[in-house]
């Protein structure tokens, strides 16, 4: 059996760090979409970086600001959820593939056009003849961000995403949240993770 010499540990621990900072990537974006984070959101690309969310490519700031405005207006709450996570790693460069399931609370059946456009749109709202026009609606989309990522100063970011969809689905909300008020997230910085993670003293999550 081969034993590992102190360079080949060394190197072996640099790739495990270089796989979490990367990962802590992928997180920090979902986390500053759904906390409505523009700082945070921001921090994850750089400034040169591309963005393809299933339209066009563009550059990541223009979709930066874009993005968090939109939601903040057709959208009451969302939620990324990342599972498989598959890295590749080349020296300052690495690619990868994350799969996500997103799920959107729209204030209304007609932000639908927004997400959807607006043919794609009047489809689904055609299926749900009894829905108000004004009451709440969901949608959910299954993806997988198809990533590139490049450390410079020894600091890594996003310089390439895709998305590419699996699945979409639909339909009026079904559930109230009025009873869970007292303990529902925030899309900013009074979210109670922002004093949890922050490693405050006492800090409460509610």
């Amino acid at each position: 059996m081969t034993q590992a010499t102190e360079s080949d540990i060394r190197a072996q621990l640099a790739e495990i760090r270089d796989r979490q900072k990367i990962s802590d990537l992928v997180l920090d974006y979902c986390r500053g979409v759904d906390r409505l984070d523009d700082a945070l959101l921001r921090s994850t690309y750089w400034p040169d970086a591309i963005d393809n969310h299933g339209v066009r490519d563009e550059n990541a700031m223009v979709f930066c600001d874009r993005v968090l405005p939109l939601l903040r207006e057709h959208a009451t709450s969302t939620m990324h959820l990342v599972a498989n996570c598959r890295l590749e790693l080349n020296g300052d460069h690495a690619s990868g593939e994350t799969y996500v399931v997103a799920y959107h609370v729209l204030k209304s059946a007609r932000s639908l056009d927004t997400f959807v456009g607006p043919d794609a749109a009047q489809q689904i709202r055609a299926g749900f003849p009894d829905a108000e026009a004004e009451a709440p609606f969901e949608y959910h989309a299954g993806a997988r961000y198809l990533d590139r990522f490049e450390r410079r100063g020894g600091e890594w970011r996003i310089a390439y995403r895709g998305l590419v969809f699996e699945w979409t689905q639909a339909h009026p909300a079904s559930v109230s949240l009025g009873l869970l008020a007292r303990a529902r997230g925030r899309r900013d910085a009074s979210d109670a993770s922002y004093a949890v993670l922050s490693g405050a003293p006492n800090a409460s999550a509610l």
